[in-house]
């Protein structure tokens, strides 16, 4: 079920930064890579921007868009990649905060038949090339 996949995928991701303080969570180690927190979050966007918008659901915090854009221009803004490790805000709490509910809203779409099961894929098959960034980053 895809479900269960989606939810063991998002939960690989938030288990490989476990050990990270905030801080940690926060560094950038050279501008080509991109620090655990925004890989956390940018994640959760690209759910958020990919399968739960086209259904007409709002977004949990628009303002995220232009900060875990990755490269997307036809979306919208975004922060260099080079920049990523200056954002401060939001929290690392506030990452897990928004991730937890968006994961609730995929997963209830997910078991109302409403979320289209080729973008989750998608989406989940992009979260993993995440997982080896950050490991490698």
């Amino acid at each position: 079920m895809l479900v269960n996949r989606f939810e063991r995928v998002r939960a690989r991701t938030v288990d490989l930064c476990a050990s990270l303080s905030p801080e940690d969570a926060q560094l950038q180690s050279m501008p080509d890579a991109s620090p655990a927190k925004w890989h956390l979050a940018h994640t959760t966007w690209f759910f958020e921007a990919f399968v739960l918008e086209p259904l007409g659901i709002a977004p949990e915090r628009a303002e995220y868009a232009a900060l875990f854009n990755s490269y997307y221009d036809a979306i919208g803004p975004r922060v260099d990649r080079a920049r990523r490790g200056q954002l401060s805000r939001p929290s690392l709490a506030d990452v897990h905060a928004y991730r937890a509910a968006i994961d609730r809203r995929i997963c209830g779409a997910l078991s109302e038949g409403r979320a289209d099961d080729t973008l989750v894929e998608l989406g989940l098959q992009h979260e993993e090339q995440h997982q080896e960034l950050i490991l490698t980053d």
